[in-house]
C-alpha cells in the first residue's frame, strides 16, 4: 500500500492505493502562510485518526507532488515526525515514462508532467490531457512520449471569483450546469456563461491542439479529462476519457516507473528517487 498526496493551490488531496487501485482518499484545505500553525494542528489530527493505516505491514511509503513550494518541507517534516517516514517528493528529474523537449523551460509544473505521464502510460500513444482545477492546463504528448507542452488558463472557480471581486454588484456563485444561454437572473446568467463558455473553450482548444499534435504523431490522440472541477463537463465530451484522479494515480504508479526505467537505463537517477520501505 502506498499513500500519495497532491499539494495543490486550493486543496491537499491525500489517497491510499493498493495495487494501483485507490482504496480511500481525503481532502484538506491548503493553508495560507499566515495560517500554517492551524494547518499543523489539523494535519496532526488527521494523521492520528489514520494511525491504523500507517502501521499496516503492507504500508510501503508516501509520495507527493506540490505546487506550493513553501508548504512542501513543512509537510514532509510533519510526516516524518508523526509516522517516522519521509515522503518522496517527485520532481522534473524523477523517472517518468515521458520526456521533455531538450532545453524546455524549467518552470513546467510537476503536476502537469505527472498527469501527462499517467495518461501516456495508459495508452502508450499520443495523448492530450485536460486538467480542470484552480488553473486549467491542456497538454500534449507525442506517440514517442515527448511532452510538447500546452496552455494554462484560469480555472472555472477563478473565473467566477474574478467576476465577484472585480465588480460592484455581481454575486459570488457556484459552478452549475446550465444548458441554455438565455437566463434571466444574474446568478443564472453567470452560471450559464461559465458553463457554456468553458464547454466551448475546452472543445475549441482541444480541437486545435489535436490538429497541431497530429503533425507530430502517427495516431489519433486520446483525450483525458481530469481535475477537481472536471466532473461538471465530463458528460459534454463522451469521447474523452474521464479520469478524475489521474494525478494521484500517476503518483502511485511512479514506483513502477522508477523500477522499470532503472532496469532499462532510460533515465538518470535523481537523489530523491523513491526509496520505498517495506
Amino acid at each position: 500500500m502506498i499513500v500519495v498526496a497532491e499539494i495543490g493551490n486550493t486543496t491537499i488531496h491525500i489517497a491510499a492505493f493498493e495495487e494501483s487501485q485507490m482504496i480511500e482518499d481525503w481532502y484538506l484545505l491548503t493553508p495560507k502562510k499566515t495560517a500554517s500553525e492551524n494547518f499543523e494542528l489539523e494535519f496532526t489530527q488527521f494523521i492520528q485518526s489514520q494511525q491504523a493505516l500507517f502501521t499496516k505491514p503492507q504500508f510501503e511509503g508516501w509520495i507527493l507532488c506540490s505546487v506550493v513550494p513553501w508548504l512542501t518541507p513543512i509537510f514532509r517534516e510533519m510526516v516524518r515526525n508523526l509516522i517516522s517516514v519521509i515522503p518522496i517528493v517527485l520532481t522534473r528529474s524523477s523517472p517518468l515514462p515521458i520526456r521533455l523537449v531538450p532545453g524546455e523551460s524549467p518552470t513546467i509544473g510537476i503536476d502537469r508532467l505527472i498527469v501527462a505521464a499517467a495518461a501516456y502510460d495508459l495508452v502508450r500513444s499520443s495523448v492530450i490531457t485536460v486538467d480542470i482545477g484552480t488553473a486549467t492546463t491542456i497538454d500534449a504528448v507525442t506517440d514517442q512520449g515527448l511532452f510538447l507542452g500546452g496552455i494554462i488558463l484560469p480555472g472555472p472557480r477563478l473565473w467566477l471569483d474574478s467576476l465577484h471581486v472585480g465588480t460592484a454588484n455581481l454575486p459570488k456563485t457556484e459552478i452549475k450546469q446550465k444548458i441554455s444561454v438565455i437566463e434571466t437572473s444574474t446568478t443564472g446568467c453567470i452560471q450559464a456563461g461559465l458553463y457554456n463558455g468553458y464547454r466551448h473553450l475546452l472543445e475549441g482548444l482541444v480541437q486545435q491542439m489535436r490538429r497541431e499534435l497530429a503533425q507530430k504523431s502517427q495516431h489519433d490522440s486520446k483525450i483525458y479529462l481530469t481535475g477537481g472541477s472536471a466532473k461538471y463537463w465530463c458528460e459534454d465530451f463522451p469521447n474523452w476519457c474521464f479520469h478524475p484522479n489521474l494525478l494521484l494515480s500517476g503518483l502511485a504508479q511512479s514506483k513502477i516507473w522508477s523500477e522499470e526505467l532503472s532496469k532499462v537505463g532510460d533515465c538518470h537517477r535523481h537523489e530523491n528517487t523513491p526509496n520505498f520501505i517495506g
